[in-house]
């Protein structure tokens, strides 16, 4: 037995009778001001991000009226400057046999006018059963739109029997994409040996799909992998995904689960490829299942989750009826060592008020609202230094190790760490309860949810014998 679905009709319906709920969570002082947020519940990872006719679609993992009801949606909401966003009734619910537990993640994937949805539709079982080896499907499931907002019949495409017979029951969050006149689809997947991979599979019609090769290291790098995306720039390949089970190492991997990107040497034509390295997309205590996608100007941009599942710390929106947003939007490139970097999307620059500036050398230190964006230049690499940032983060710098320090109001977030052999460059976003803190022009990020009492705050900076400027932005 499975539960039953909950329909749009089912949603509308409790939407109406909890709208104290709806206005209680607008009224939480830990609402962001410039961040996509649920309406009212839980959100987690971005889905379907695509833009149609100059119209950004940015959907996510939605339960609104968590932690009472369970039911998932693809939230929506729309953009055209990533400045306004204006919401939207959820995208697809849990309305099919297929995805009766919800509508998992998944893309898009655009072609002649027509948007093309791949997901995974949830389905467990009510029972004993483990969840891993049994009791639960993961379907492949297409729906397609002509602009965002109308969606075809629910097409299965593939169940548990079509993946490899090595597979446990996780094999999800679909990315489908043009490679060599041909379609590929890439899922994350855990086997029955708890080892993490990237399935590969291969279409000419979008609808009928074969399995190629799976892409994984020489050795287990975790036992499952989510979330994958595909892109290249330029003659440059990467692999993203997020790889649970990973064990700490010093001050690599400290969170309860990774997510980063590895280059990926092969042609889509063969069997033969290669990884490199696995390199970490953000430092921070929150930031996970990002999605990419490539928008008309030809940009590759970037969404993260911002959150890690698992994680255990205290999230005080919770008692205000809602939980989790989703990072600034970034720009995705490459720099000249070859590395995938961030930076800020260009069209944040419209938030910023009047800028204040100085130099270093003369000294750092002003009050503050918690909504600022703040640029360091070190123009000859940085010493050591104490930066205090609003009430208690400390970010500091010492032997070639930048550290964050959320300890006085993080819920539980301690200290996260990076080593930098040269540091130039502090480009820091702060929304009444996050902070990303961009370095050297995003080739490493700290991304982070703040809980501090958003009074009396300020900005203060130990620099020693630091020498460069910094610009101050009210947002």
């Amino acid at each position: 037995m499975v539960k039953s679905p909950m329909k749009k009709d089912a949603y509308r319906k409790n939407f109406q009778e909890r709208r104290d709920w709806y206005e209680r969570v607008q009224r939480s002082p830990f609402r962001f001001k410039y961040h996509i947020q649920p309406p009212m519940g839980w959100l987690n990872d971005p889905n379907g991000l695509c833009q149609k006719d100059g119209v950004y679609h940015i959907y996510f993992q939605y339960c609104p009226f968590y932690p009472e009801l369970g039911s998932i949606f693809w939230g929506h909401v729309t953009t055209k400057d990533f400045i306004h966003y204006e919401e939207h009734e959820p995208a697809l619910c849990s309305d099919t046999k297929w995805d009766c537990n919800g509508p998992y993640s998944g893309s898009a994937y655009q072609e002649d006018g027509v948007i093309y949805f791949f997901y995974t539709g949830n389905v467990r079982y009510e029972g004993d059963y483990n969840y891993v080896t049994d009791g639960r499907e993961q379907n492949t499931i297409l729906v397609t739109s002509e602009d965002g907002f109308t969606f075809s019949e629910k097409q299965l495409l593939m169940k548990n029997e079509d993946y490899p017979a090595d597979m446990s029951k996780h094999v999800r969050d679909p990315q489908v994409f043009r490679e060599n006149g041909r379609y590929f689809m890439i899922q994350g997947a855990r086997s029955i040996q708890d080892e993490g991979s990237i399935l590969l599979f291969e279409s000419e019609d979008l609808v009928h799909w074969s399995y190629k090769l799976r892409f994984q290291p020489e050795q287990p790098f975790g036992y499952m992998w989510e979330c994958p995306n595909y892109l290249k720039i330029g003659e440059h390949r990467f692999l993203f995904t997020c790889p649970q089970g990973v064990p700490r190492d010093g001050i690599e991997f400290a969170n309860v689960y990774q997510c980063g990107w590895f280059p990926l040497t092969y042609d889509f034509e063969g069997e033969d490829y290669e990884l490199g390295a696995f390199h970490s997309l953000d430092r921070g205590f929150d930031f996970y299942a990002p999605q990419v996608f490539r928008d008309e100007a030809g940009r590759w941009i970037l969404f993260g989750w911002m959150a890690v599942p698992d994680s255990g710390y205290e999230e005080p929106t919770l008692e205000d009826g809602w939980v989790h947003a989703l990072t600034i939007p970034r720009e995705l490139y490459v720099n000249e060592a070859g590395l995938l970097c961030q930076r800020p999307l260009k069209e944040l620059e419209k938030m910023r008020g009047e800028k204040v500036q100085g130099r270093l050398e003369e000294g750092l230190e002003r009050e503050t609202s918690p909504c600022f964006e703040l640029k360091i230049l070190m123009e000859e690499g940085a010493g050591a230094f104490e930066l205090h940032l609003r009430e208690a983060v400390v970010l500091s710098y010492e032997d070639g190790v930048l550290s964050l320090d959320m300890t006085g109001c993080g819920g539980g977030r301690t200290v996260r760490s990076l080593k930098v052999e040269k540091l130039w460059k502090l480009q820091i976003f702060s929304d009444t309860s996050s902070l990303e803190i961009f370095v050297n022009d995003g080739v490493d990020v700290f991304t982070s949810r703040i809980y501090d009492s958003m009074e009396d705050l300020e900005i203060r900076m130990d620099a020693g014998k630091l020498r460069g400027t910094w610009e101050y932005y009210p947002i």
